[in-house]
């Protein structure tokens, strides 16, 4: 398995710049305003499978697993806390509403993945009950939580930003990234108010490959 020496020997430094860096520009002065939504050119791609990193990440249903677990698929995934009141339940929301745009044989063929900035309060009982409560279906919705360090370093491989505010949420990137069967970054949709045409369009290209 081929890891990420590079990233990983890095992660404090770019931790830094990615957080505290970030902090700095005033991009979220105001307590519970998330990040903004052009941070990141919408559509760039990875040429190498997230699928290759080495840390191990729990479900909902308290399974342990790697995320080359979820190749076979194409995967819609993005980061998120559930007692998140703002941006979170808009983007989770997108992710439904993708899902539902799906035709059936295709839906099968495509997976959501959820992954918390927040594994101290997002236990599994608490993924469990959220998945519950939003009627996501454990056939096709994966929530998922990590030590912290693994979780900052999905978050850079993605592209996303965050850092945790002194009331206790978190400010943060809204980004929607959709991965092919292999776990290779084909589409990253920025923002929460775009259209969501082209993603759709690709999550039927990438599921039918």
């Amino acid at each position: 398995m081929i890891r990420w020496p590079a990233w990983h020997n890095m992660l404090p430094i770019l931790g830094t710049f990615l957080v505290g860096g970030w902090m700095l520009t005033g991009a979220y002065a105001e307590p519970h305003v998330h990040a903004p939504d052009n941070e990141l050119p919408p559509g760039e791609v990875s040429a190498t499978s997230l699928y290759q990193v080495s840390s191990t990440w729990t479900t909902a249903t308290e399974q342990r697993l790697q995320l080359s677990a979820l190749q076979g698929k194409a995967r819609v995934l993005v980061m998120h806390y559930t007692s998140c009141e703002y941006a979170c339940p808009i983007l989770i929301s997108v992710l439904q509403n993708l899902e539902a745009a799906l035709e059936p044989e295709i839906r099968e063929r495509v997976g959501f993945v959820a992954v918390t900035f927040d594994p101290e309060h997002d236990t599994p009982g608490v993924l469990r009950a959220y998945s519950t409560r939003l009627d996501l279906d454990p056939s096709r919705w994966t929530l998922l939580r990590g030590t912290p360090d693994d979780t900052l370093e999905l978050a850079i491989l993605l592209g996303v930003k965050y850092r945790r505010e002194p009331q206790g949420g978190f400010a943060h990137s809204n980004l929607l990234t959709v991965l092919d069967k292999h776990g290779v970054i084909v589409h990253r949709h920025v923002g929460l108010q775009q259209s969501v045409a082209d993603t759709l369009a690709v999550i039927r290209r990438v599921a039918q490959e």
